[in-house]
Order: structure tokens, then C-alpha cells, then sequence
């Protein structure tokens, strides 16, 4: 496996540690440009902390009466709730407006709870793939919170089992997540490629290029061979401009598919544990995908992130795949 070294330094980025409270620590004073970027730079990272996301219509596949029709899960109140009729299978879909990285769910479930359930998403309310393919159903009426790591506007709760009332009911249900408009990019320039594990060896002037922090991958009409065990593919590494300790997410984004249309990818940063599997997303239907990455200590002074695609094609035979990879890196705390 290959991992980006842990480099130790005391060399820190002061004023991502800074708030305004402590703006004489940074040698910064009210008003000064130096308290400006630091409060901008604080509310930045706020706005990248994982927060209720408004949810901007929410629709059901049925309704026990209009009283109970599927705005009522969304509207705050806690007198009011959505009830679906006594069909076996049912379903509330959240339009979230816009992508969202969504880290939770809160559902408020009435007495009427679901015993069996999955979340699902979709980029179009249309073609749904699952996020949690079966949740630990309720046990109880009350608070029940989710843990998700998903990028998506579309989200749906799919109940497969109800109680002996024969109906689900929620009262009310929260979205936690962050909006990447919202939040900095902490990658700072260029990829670099470094290596790739493959036979016979890539020839990077034809088989990609790079433009900031874009990647255009290009396999066509050509065999490969994967030559590396565990984390092998074509290595990619990336300053990255402000890390501390703390909770980061790496967003993939993928366009420009065609061919096979699974790309997988691994990825690393200084000073904190790198993930175990790769990532797998599909240019074709399943487009974004988020890593989280937890930095427990100074990264040291010159911190970077490494990317790895491991396309499938790459495995003897002929390569016909051609995609287009973005990434972004934010601080989540």
C-alpha cells in the first residue's frame, strides 16, 4: 500500500487556528487586514461545519389525510406530522434544492415508526441508488439519528416494514451536511504525478492531463496491465494550503464519462489515517463521492494529499475508458 509520508513539523498555519477571540495571539488587531482574514477566514470554516440543511419540499407515497400530507415532516412543528396510509411499502422523498454533502439524519418518528427502512438518493428524484441499503429500524417512538456520508439533492426514506398501526408516521426530520459552495478549497495548485503501477509504463503526455485541481483521464484502445498489489493505480499528489487537526472531506467529481463507467479511487493526506478500500463512483449514474479524512496531529510543513485512480479497464484486455475528475478538500470542524 502506499501512503503519503507523515511529515512532523511545528510549523503551523496560525491564522486557521485563530478565531477573533484570540486575534492578539496572531499578532492581529480589530480592523486590521490581518483580523479581517482571519474572521473571514473563521467564518468560512464555519459555514464548512456540519449543520440543518434546509430541506425545500418534501413528498410521500401516500397520505393517511391532508392533515398528514408530507410537508408536515419538514415544517418544524411538533404538533404536526406526516402519516402515510396501510400499504406495506412507503416512501418520503426530501428535495434538498441543491448538493449537499450530508453527513446525518435525525427522524422524529411517531408512534406509527418504521421498523425496517433504507435511505436512498438520487440526482434527479428519478433514478434512486441507496445510501444505507437496510437501516436498524426504529424501536420505539422518538428521536432516531443516522449517520450518513453521502453527496446528493435527492434523499429518500424507503420504509419496508411498519409497527402493528399498519402506517409510518415521522413528526419531524433534521439534514445535517455542509454545502461545498460554501466552503474553501484547501488544495493549493496543480496535481503532480508522481508514478504509476501499470504495464507497459503510462505515457502521461497521452494518457492524461492536468489543470488545477482537475485531472482528464484518457484510456483508449489501449491494454494495460495492473502490475502493483493493494493501492495500485496512477499516482497523483497535491500541496495542500491550510490543514490543523481536525475533520477534512476529499470530494470526487466525475464528468465526461464514457466507456466503462466505474472509477475507483484511494487517496491520502499528512497525518491522518488513509482509508482502507477504494472509492468507487460512476461517471454515468453515481458522479460524486466523499472520502473523510480525521488529521490528529500538525501535518507538518509541507502537507499533501495523494490521489489514486485504479480504473477497471486496466486489467489485461483493451482500455476504452475517458473521464474527467475534480477534487475538493474542506475543512468539516
Amino acid at each position: 500500500m502506499k501512503n503519503s509520508s507523515r511529515l512532523q513539523s511545528s510549523t503551523l498555519f496560525c491564522a486557521a487556528a485563530c478565531t477573533l477571540l484570540a486575534l492578539s495571539a496572531c499578532g492581529g488587531e480589530a480592523g486590521s487586514p490581518d483580523a479581517v482574514a482571519v474572521e473571514s477566514l473563521g467564518q468560512g470554516l464555519a459555514a464548512c461545519t456540519p449543520q440543518p440543511q434546509p430541506v425545500v419540499l418534501a413528498t410521500a407515497s401516500s397520505q393517511q389525510a391532508a392533515a398528514f400530507a408530507a410537508k408536515y415532516a419538514i415544517d418544524g412543528v411538533s404538533t404536526t406530522r406526516w402519516s402515510s396510509n396501510t400499504a406495506a411499502d412507503q416512501s418520503l422523498t426530501l428535495d434538498l434544492g441543491k448538493l449537499i454533502n450530508v453527513s446525518g439524519l435525525n427522524i422524529n418518528w411517531q408512534t406509527a415508526y418504521s421498523k425496517a427502512f433504507r435511505i436512498e438518493r438520487s440526482s434527479d428524484a428519478a433514478t434512486w441508488s441507496p445510501v444505507i441499503a437496510s437501516a436498524s429500524g426504529a424501536t420505539a417512538k422518538g428521536l432516531q439519528s443516522i449517520t450518513l456520508s453521502t453527496v446528493t439533492r435527492y434523499l429518500r426514506i424507503h420504509s419496508t416494514q411498519a409497527t402493528s398501526w399498519g402506517n409510518v408516521s415521522i413528526v419531524d426530520l433534521t439534514v445535517i451536511g455542509t454545502v461545498d459552495s460554501d466552503c474553501g478549497n484547501l488544495l493549493n495548485g496543480p496535481w503532480l504525478y508522481t508514478s504509476a503501477d501499470f504495464s507497459p509504463v503510462l505515457d502521461p503526455a497521452t494518457t492524461y492531463a492536468i489543470s488545477g485541481n482537475r485531472i482528464d483521464f484518457k484510456y483508449s484502445g489501449k491494454s494495460f496491465l495492473v502490475t502493483g498489489s493493494g493501492i495500485s493505480g496512477a499516482h497523483f499528489t497535491q500541496p495542500v494550503s491550510v490543514v490543523q487537526s481536525g475533520s477534512y472531506r476529499l470530494r470526487l467529481d466525475v464528468s465526461n464519462s464514457t466507456g466503462a463507467s466505474t472509477a475507483v479511487f484511494w487517496a491520502s493526506i499528512s497525518g491522518a489515517v488513509s482509508p482502507t478500500e477504494f472509492l468507487g463512483i460512476d461517471g454515468l449514474s453515481n458522479p460524486s463521492g466523499t472520502i473523510d479524512f480525521t488529521v490528529s496531529s500538525a501535518p507538518g510543513s509541507n502537507p499533501v494529499i495523494e490521489l489514486i485512480n485504479k480504473p477497471i479497464t486496466v486489467f489485461p484486455g483493451v482500455g476504452v475508458q475517458d473521464f474527467t475528475v475534480t477534487a475538493t478538500l474542506t475543512k468539516t470542524n
